[in-house]
Protein backbone atom coordinates (compact mmCIF):
# COMPACT_ATOMS: atom_id res chain seq x y z
CA UNK A 1 0.00 0.00 0.00
CA UNK A 2 1.33 3.41 -1.24
CA UNK A 3 1.32 6.94 -0.01
CA UNK A 4 2.28 9.59 -2.00
CA UNK A 5 3.24 13.89 -1.27
CA UNK A 6 0.71 16.04 -2.35
CA UNK A 7 2.31 19.19 -4.30
CA UNK A 8 0.52 22.25 -3.45
CA UNK A 9 1.40 24.54 -6.24
CA UNK A 10 1.28 28.66 -4.78
CA UNK A 11 2.77 30.76 -8.04
CA UNK A 12 1.03 33.71 -6.78
CA UNK A 13 -0.46 34.52 -10.55
CA UNK A 14 -2.08 37.88 -9.42
CA UNK A 15 0.68 39.60 -11.58
CA UNK A 16 -0.25 43.17 -9.56
CA UNK A 17 2.71 42.95 -7.43
CA UNK A 18 3.57 46.61 -7.20
CA UNK A 19 7.54 46.61 -6.51
CA UNK A 20 8.42 50.02 -7.94
CA UNK A 21 6.88 52.86 -9.43
CA UNK A 22 7.62 54.07 -12.83
CA UNK A 23 8.21 57.35 -15.00
CA UNK A 24 7.32 56.37 -17.73
CA UNK A 25 3.55 55.85 -18.57
CA UNK A 26 4.20 53.39 -21.13
CA UNK A 27 6.35 50.75 -18.93
CA UNK A 28 3.39 50.79 -16.93
CA UNK A 29 0.65 50.29 -19.90
CA UNK A 30 3.27 47.31 -21.61
CA UNK A 31 3.24 45.37 -18.03
CA UNK A 32 -0.46 45.76 -17.77
CA UNK A 33 -0.72 44.33 -21.38
CA UNK A 34 1.35 41.25 -20.34
CA UNK A 35 -0.58 40.83 -17.64
CA UNK A 36 -3.89 40.62 -19.40
CA UNK A 37 -2.67 38.63 -22.13
CA UNK A 38 -1.09 36.55 -19.60
CA UNK A 39 -4.54 35.68 -17.47
CA UNK A 40 -6.03 35.16 -21.25
CA UNK A 41 -3.35 32.33 -21.40
CA UNK A 42 -1.54 34.08 -24.29
CA UNK A 43 2.07 33.97 -23.22
CA UNK A 44 3.39 34.67 -26.27
CA UNK A 45 2.32 38.08 -26.46
CA UNK A 46 3.20 38.52 -22.94
CA UNK A 47 5.97 37.70 -22.92
CA UNK A 48 6.58 40.21 -25.76
CA UNK A 49 5.18 43.00 -23.68
CA UNK A 50 7.49 42.14 -21.04
CA UNK A 51 10.11 42.35 -23.34
CA UNK A 52 9.35 45.80 -24.77
CA UNK A 53 9.12 46.51 -21.27
CA UNK A 54 12.30 46.26 -20.01
CA UNK A 55 13.78 47.23 -22.96
CA UNK A 56 12.51 50.39 -22.64
CA UNK A 57 13.48 50.42 -18.81
CA UNK A 58 16.10 47.63 -18.05
CA UNK A 59 15.95 48.51 -14.23
CA UNK A 60 12.48 48.12 -14.13
CA UNK A 61 11.05 45.62 -11.38
CA UNK A 62 7.74 44.49 -12.38
CA UNK A 63 8.47 43.58 -15.76
CA UNK A 64 11.11 40.89 -15.04
CA UNK A 65 9.17 39.64 -11.78
CA UNK A 66 5.85 39.10 -14.21
CA UNK A 67 7.57 37.77 -16.92
CA UNK A 68 9.26 35.08 -14.75
CA UNK A 69 5.48 34.29 -13.25
CA UNK A 70 4.64 33.72 -16.61
CA UNK A 71 7.93 32.02 -17.69
CA UNK A 72 6.81 29.33 -14.90
CA UNK A 73 3.38 28.80 -15.75
CA UNK A 74 5.05 28.03 -19.38
CA UNK A 75 7.43 25.47 -17.43
CA UNK A 76 10.43 27.45 -18.26
CA UNK A 77 11.74 27.37 -15.03
CA UNK A 78 15.20 28.10 -16.20
CA UNK A 79 14.41 31.27 -17.76
CA UNK A 80 11.99 32.11 -14.61
CA UNK A 81 14.96 32.14 -12.34
CA UNK A 82 16.73 34.13 -14.34
CA UNK A 83 13.87 36.80 -14.09
CA UNK A 84 13.35 36.06 -10.14
CA UNK A 85 17.11 36.22 -9.90
CA UNK A 86 17.15 40.21 -11.69
CA UNK A 87 14.42 41.27 -9.70
CA UNK A 88 16.45 39.84 -6.30
CA UNK A 89 19.31 41.98 -7.61
CA UNK A 90 17.27 45.13 -8.28
CA UNK A 91 15.37 44.66 -4.64
CA UNK A 92 16.72 42.30 -2.11
CA UNK A 93 14.11 42.75 0.18
CA UNK A 94 11.19 41.62 -0.98
CA UNK A 95 10.08 38.14 0.09
CA UNK A 96 8.26 37.15 -3.09
CA UNK A 97 10.58 37.19 -5.67
CA UNK A 98 12.49 34.50 -3.08
CA UNK A 99 9.62 32.48 -3.01
CA UNK A 100 8.59 31.82 -6.70
CA UNK A 101 12.51 31.46 -7.40
CA UNK A 102 12.32 28.57 -4.78
CA UNK A 103 9.46 27.03 -6.72
CA UNK A 104 11.32 27.55 -9.98
CA UNK A 105 13.56 25.08 -8.21
CA UNK A 106 11.74 23.35 -6.57
CA UNK A 107 10.27 21.83 -10.02
CA UNK A 108 13.62 21.16 -11.28
CA UNK A 109 14.53 18.86 -8.60
CA UNK A 110 16.71 21.47 -7.19
CA UNK A 111 15.29 20.92 -3.74
CA UNK A 112 18.30 21.84 -1.65
CA UNK A 113 18.49 25.32 -3.61
CA UNK A 114 15.00 25.51 -2.85
CA UNK A 115 15.33 25.07 0.32
CA UNK A 116 18.09 28.09 0.43
CA UNK A 117 15.48 30.67 -1.48
CA UNK A 118 12.22 29.34 0.73
CA UNK A 119 14.97 30.19 4.16
CA UNK A 120 15.60 33.79 2.56
CA UNK A 121 11.88 34.38 2.02
CA UNK A 122 11.29 33.98 5.73
CA UNK A 123 14.21 35.82 6.58
CA UNK A 124 12.08 38.66 4.81
CA UNK A 125 8.62 37.77 5.96
CA UNK A 126 9.06 35.51 9.57
CA UNK A 127 5.14 35.00 9.15
CA UNK A 128 5.20 33.23 5.60
CA UNK A 129 2.89 30.46 5.97
CA UNK A 130 3.25 29.51 2.25
CA UNK A 131 7.25 29.52 2.28
CA UNK A 132 7.21 27.27 5.73
CA UNK A 133 5.08 24.72 3.41
CA UNK A 134 6.66 24.72 0.61
CA UNK A 135 10.11 24.79 2.34
CA UNK A 136 8.78 21.25 4.32
CA UNK A 137 7.55 20.22 0.94
CA UNK A 138 11.51 20.79 -0.39
CA UNK A 139 12.52 19.12 2.73
CA UNK A 140 10.07 15.94 2.07
CA UNK A 141 11.43 15.29 -1.33
CA UNK A 142 14.79 14.88 0.54
CA UNK A 143 13.50 12.36 2.63
CA UNK A 144 14.16 14.47 5.58
CA UNK A 145 10.66 14.00 7.17
CA UNK A 146 11.37 15.18 10.81
CA UNK A 147 12.59 18.89 9.82
CA UNK A 148 9.47 19.05 7.14
CA UNK A 149 7.45 17.64 9.93
CA UNK A 150 8.54 20.71 11.55
CA UNK A 151 8.08 23.12 9.11
CA UNK A 152 4.39 22.02 8.81
CA UNK A 153 4.42 23.26 12.40
CA UNK A 154 5.68 26.52 11.66
CA UNK A 155 3.01 27.09 9.24
CA UNK A 156 0.58 25.46 11.65
CA UNK A 157 1.66 28.20 14.28
CA UNK A 158 0.71 30.78 11.75
CA UNK A 159 -2.44 29.41 10.22
CA UNK A 160 -4.01 26.32 12.64
CA UNK A 161 -6.49 25.33 10.54
CA UNK A 162 -5.02 24.83 7.29
CA UNK A 163 -5.65 21.79 5.49
CA UNK A 164 -2.49 21.44 3.46
CA UNK A 165 -0.22 21.46 6.41
CA UNK A 166 -2.42 19.58 8.44
CA UNK A 167 -2.29 17.16 5.60
CA UNK A 168 1.12 16.92 5.21
CA UNK A 169 2.63 17.15 8.48
CA UNK A 170 0.08 13.69 8.35
CA UNK A 171 2.43 12.26 5.35
CA UNK A 172 5.76 12.97 7.46
CA UNK A 173 4.34 11.48 10.32
CA UNK A 174 3.08 8.08 8.10
CA UNK A 175 6.19 8.12 6.66
CA UNK A 176 8.34 8.18 10.15
CA UNK A 177 5.74 5.34 11.00
CA UNK A 178 3.86 7.74 13.73
CA UNK A 179 0.36 6.49 12.39
CA UNK A 180 -1.67 7.56 15.51
CA UNK A 181 -0.93 10.89 14.86
CA UNK A 182 -0.60 10.84 11.06
CA UNK A 183 -4.22 9.67 11.42
CA UNK A 184 -5.29 12.38 13.80
CA UNK A 185 -3.47 15.36 10.87
CA UNK A 186 -5.41 13.48 8.55
CA UNK A 187 -8.80 13.41 10.39
CA UNK A 188 -8.11 17.68 11.08
CA UNK A 189 -6.96 18.23 7.16
CA UNK A 190 -10.73 16.28 6.54
CA UNK A 191 -12.67 18.39 9.02
CA UNK A 192 -11.46 21.84 6.91
CA UNK A 193 -11.66 19.67 3.54
CA UNK A 194 -13.95 17.27 2.66
CA UNK A 195 -13.62 16.71 -0.71
CA UNK A 196 -9.68 16.03 -1.34
CA UNK A 197 -9.74 12.41 -2.47
CA UNK A 198 -5.99 12.67 -1.34
CA UNK A 199 -6.87 13.19 2.43
CA UNK A 200 -9.29 10.15 2.49
CA UNK A 201 -6.46 7.83 0.48
CA UNK A 202 -3.57 8.52 3.02
CA UNK A 203 -6.03 8.57 5.76
CA UNK A 204 -6.55 5.10 4.69
CA UNK A 205 -3.76 4.34 4.28
CA UNK A 206 -2.31 5.11 7.36
CA UNK A 207 -5.29 3.30 9.22
CA UNK A 208 -4.18 0.11 7.10
CA UNK A 209 -0.95 0.48 8.24
CA UNK A 210 -1.81 0.69 11.83
CA UNK A 211 -4.41 -2.03 11.87
CA UNK A 212 -7.37 -0.62 10.98
CA UNK A 213 -8.40 -2.08 8.29
CA UNK A 214 -12.20 -2.16 7.91
CA UNK A 215 -11.70 1.68 8.69
CA UNK A 216 -9.22 1.76 5.79
CA UNK A 217 -11.58 0.73 3.41
CA UNK A 218 -14.32 3.28 4.35
CA UNK A 219 -11.95 5.91 3.58
CA UNK A 220 -10.54 3.86 -0.03
CA UNK A 221 -14.45 3.42 -0.87
CA UNK A 222 -14.68 7.54 0.37
CA UNK A 223 -12.00 8.11 -2.27
CA UNK A 224 -13.69 5.81 -5.03
CA UNK A 225 -16.63 8.13 -4.68
CA UNK A 226 -14.55 11.03 -5.28
CA UNK A 227 -12.24 9.20 -7.87
CA UNK A 228 -14.34 6.53 -9.38
CA UNK A 229 -11.57 5.65 -12.43
CA UNK A 230 -8.40 6.20 -10.12
CA UNK A 231 -6.64 2.72 -10.06
CA UNK A 232 -4.97 3.05 -6.66
CA UNK A 233 -8.25 3.34 -4.14
CA UNK A 234 -9.23 -0.03 -5.63
CA UNK A 235 -6.09 -1.79 -5.00
CA UNK A 236 -5.77 -0.29 -1.97
CA UNK A 237 -8.69 -1.48 -0.75
CA UNK A 238 -8.69 -4.86 -1.99
CA UNK A 239 -5.13 -5.21 -0.13
CA UNK A 240 -7.19 -4.62 2.75
CA UNK A 241 -10.22 -6.36 1.87
CA UNK A 242 -7.07 -9.47 1.86
CA UNK A 243 -5.91 -8.91 5.23
CA UNK A 244 -9.62 -9.68 6.75
CA UNK A 245 -10.00 -12.15 4.43
CA UNK A 246 -13.22 -10.79 2.65
CA UNK A 247 -11.65 -12.69 -0.89
CA UNK A 248 -15.20 -12.09 -2.61
CA UNK A 249 -14.43 -8.39 -1.95
CA UNK A 250 -10.99 -8.03 -2.99
CA UNK A 251 -11.87 -9.99 -6.25
CA UNK A 252 -14.18 -7.50 -7.08
CA UNK A 253 -11.84 -4.63 -6.97
CA UNK A 254 -9.26 -5.96 -8.91
CA UNK A 255 -11.72 -6.82 -11.35
CA UNK A 256 -12.68 -3.40 -11.60
CA UNK A 257 -9.24 -2.36 -12.05
CA UNK A 258 -8.91 -4.78 -14.94
CA UNK A 259 -12.17 -3.20 -16.19
CA UNK A 260 -11.03 0.28 -16.18
CA UNK A 261 -7.20 -0.75 -17.62
CA UNK A 262 -7.43 -4.15 -19.20
CA UNK A 263 -3.36 -4.58 -19.45
CA UNK A 264 -3.10 -3.57 -15.69
CA UNK A 265 -0.28 -6.58 -15.23
CA UNK A 266 -0.51 -6.47 -11.40
CA UNK A 267 -4.00 -6.46 -11.25
CA UNK A 268 -4.38 -9.99 -12.44
CA UNK A 269 -1.50 -11.34 -10.56
CA UNK A 270 -2.81 -10.24 -7.61
CA UNK A 271 -6.50 -11.37 -8.24
CA UNK A 272 -4.85 -14.87 -9.42
CA UNK A 273 -3.60 -15.02 -5.58
CA UNK A 274 -7.32 -14.00 -4.57
CA UNK A 275 -8.97 -16.92 -6.50
CA UNK A 276 -6.42 -19.03 -4.73
CA UNK A 277 -7.50 -18.11 -1.64
CA UNK A 278 -11.19 -18.54 -2.87
CA UNK A 279 -9.68 -22.53 -3.87
CA UNK A 280 -10.42 -21.78 -7.61
CA UNK A 281 -7.47 -22.53 -8.83
CA UNK A 282 -8.50 -22.87 -12.47
CA UNK A 283 -9.28 -19.45 -12.42
CA UNK A 284 -6.35 -18.42 -10.77
CA UNK A 285 -4.31 -19.82 -13.15
CA UNK A 286 -6.43 -17.97 -16.18
CA UNK A 287 -5.48 -14.43 -14.17
CA UNK A 288 -1.40 -15.73 -13.97
CA UNK A 289 -1.21 -16.67 -17.32
CA UNK A 290 -2.77 -12.90 -18.70
CA UNK A 291 -0.16 -11.56 -16.54
CA UNK A 292 3.00 -13.94 -17.52
CA UNK A 293 1.42 -12.77 -20.98
CA UNK A 294 1.99 -9.25 -19.85
CA UNK A 295 5.36 -9.57 -18.67
CA UNK A 296 4.97 -10.73 -14.71
CA UNK A 297 7.88 -12.84 -13.96
CA UNK A 298 6.34 -13.71 -10.42
CA UNK A 299 3.44 -14.63 -12.72
CA UNK A 300 5.58 -16.97 -14.33
CA UNK A 301 6.39 -18.46 -10.92
CA UNK A 302 2.95 -19.14 -10.23
CA UNK A 303 2.32 -21.26 -13.21
CA UNK A 304 5.17 -23.01 -13.23
CA UNK A 305 4.00 -24.14 -9.61
CA UNK A 306 0.70 -24.44 -9.91
CA UNK A 307 -0.99 -24.76 -13.00
CA UNK A 308 -0.21 -27.65 -15.35
CA UNK A 309 0.68 -27.02 -19.34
Amino acid sequence: MTIRKHVLILFFFSFVLCLSSYSQGSVKELVADGILNAKLGDYKAALSSFDKAIAMDSVAIEPYYNRGITRSEMKDYKGAIKDFTRVILLKPSYPEPYFNRALAKDYLKDYSGAIDDYNKAINQKADYVEAYLNRGLAKFDLEDYKEAANDFNRALQYRPNYPAALYNRGLARFNMSDYENSIADFNEAIKYDTVSPEYFSSRGAAKAAAGYYEDAILDFSVTIKLLPFDLNPYLNRALAHLYLKEYQAAYDDYSKVIEIDPSYTDAYLKRGVTRQYMEDLTGACEDWKKADELGSEKARTYVDKYCSP
